[in-house]
């Protein structure tokens, strides 16, 4: 049973973490964090039952090393959950989660899209499970070792095959920083995998990309650009693998420039241009986008549409306010460069940065360039990427389409 299964079940009794601090309603709404703060600062890595007083609450992960401290995967009062028989209950939960994960994308894969988010983590109520899907690739990541440990690669990968027979490979995708980047599952990672997003072709080297191995989560936000981009000039910023370069060209744009600093990005945008037979011209600049963004205010460059997506500037509650100050700058120092009457799209992942924040933010880097905007659309992450409605917090892409008036 365990090798079929989506997740290991340790042998030895599952040890107790108890709170010192009632958060129960805080569960019951649907969060599935709990930090540090919360408990006696004993914990050990792993799976937990969570105790308040002399009541057993909930099973989760423990991060010992984290201020995310416990990740909640059931409440002991789910209908499946008995206390006599946790693993039978812990194998009813994954199994459930996985089959409504599946249900929820059952008739988005088409012709013109075969590449989307499977599991989104706790959106999911898998949390710190992540797989995307490319084509006929499955990618598996994590963001902390205790999942690793704790989802049986293996049992997903029969799993997947069996409700998506499409899938040939299955690969876990570990940090690109570690000399084993990742371990294939099932069949063997190709060294280029091609996949489709709403009729343009990505190619895309799994094994060294950055995430699972594209930004699956603008692609509501890329295919809006490519409306707005006929006829017009077009600078992506941050470009990375040129994604918003890619639609732009395809919705008619005279000509499109893309900047990252990452040479290989460039390159990757390069052959993204070359497997689409596009024609439209392409300037690709492997440079720092803060330094060219400089270059060409003093050269007194203009764009009709200026796309600005840059890197999360705040990983931490601590770094907001350099972070505000950062996208500020950067955001305005972007809209010098967009004609009169031309668009500018702004885009940030900092989970940390609300929707409002980004508002305010977009705002004062108007007011500092003495411009003025008409908002014409405001959207975040696709349906493939969904949280839980108490959890805000990982409501984190926010993209933003301006008129400059």
């Amino acid at each position: 049973m365990q090798t079929q299964s989506l997740i290991n079940i340790p042998d030895i009794k599952i040890p107790e973490i108890t709170l010192i601090r009632d958060v129960n309603k805080h569960l019951l709404r649907g969060h599935r964090w709990i930090f540090a703060d919360c408990f006696d600062g004993k914990a050990t890595t792993g799976l937990a039952l969570l105790k308040l007083r002399n009541d057993i609450l909930a099973i989760g992960l423990v991060q010992a090393d984290t201020q995310l401290r416990f990740r909640l995967l059931c409440l002991t009062e789910e209908p499946f959950f008995r206390m006599n028989n946790i693993p039978q209950s812990l194998l009813n939960w994954s199994e459930n989660q996985f089959n409504k994960a599946i249900e929820l994308r059952a008739s988005f894969r088409s012709n013109e899209t075969n590449s989307f988010r499977l599991i989104n983590g706790e959106g999911d109520g898998l949390p710190g499970l992540i797989i995307d899907i490319y084509d006929h690739t499955a990618v598996i990541k994590h963001d902390h070792s205790v999942c690793e440990q704790f989802y049986n690669h293996q049992g997903i990968a029969l799993k997947l095959t069996s409700v998506m027979p499409f899938i040939k490979n299955v690969y876990y995708k570990k940090r690109n920083d570690l000399e084993i980047k990742g371990v294939d599952v099932l069949g063997s990672l190709q060294p280029e995998v091609l996949f489709k997003e709403n009729g343009a072709s990505f190619a895309s080297n799994i094994r060294d990309a950055a995430k699972t191995g594209f930004f699956l989560d603008q692609r509501d936000n890329r295919k809006l650009i490519g409306q707005f981009s006929k006829g017009k000039s077009v600078l992506n910023l941050f470009s990375y693998t040129g994604g918003f370069s890619i639609f732009a060209a395809l919705g008619g744009a005279i000509d499109v420039t893309s900047v990252d600093i990452a040479k290989a990005a460039i390159v990757a945008a390069e052959r993204n241009f070359e497997v689409n037979k596009i024609e439209t011209k392409h300037t690709a600049i492997a440079a720092d986008a803060f330094l060219y963004i400089d270059e060409q205010i003093k050269n007194k460059q203009k764009w009709d549409l200026v796309i600005t997506d840059p890197p999360s500037f705040a990983p931490n509650q601590k770094a907001v306010e350099a972070a505000t100050a950062a996208y500020t700058k950067v955001f305005s120092n972007s809209l010098k460069l967009v004609k009169n009457n031309g668009m500018f799209a702004a885009s940030s992942c900092s989970s940390h940065i609300s929707s409002d924040m980004f508002l305010d933010i977009c705002r004062e880097a108007f007011s500092k360039t003495r411009k003025k905007g008409t908002l014409v659309y405001f959207g975040g992450q696709p349906f493939d990427h969904p949280y839980p409605l108490a959890m805000d917090e990982l409501r984190y892409l926010k993209f933003a389409l301006f008129r400059l008036d």
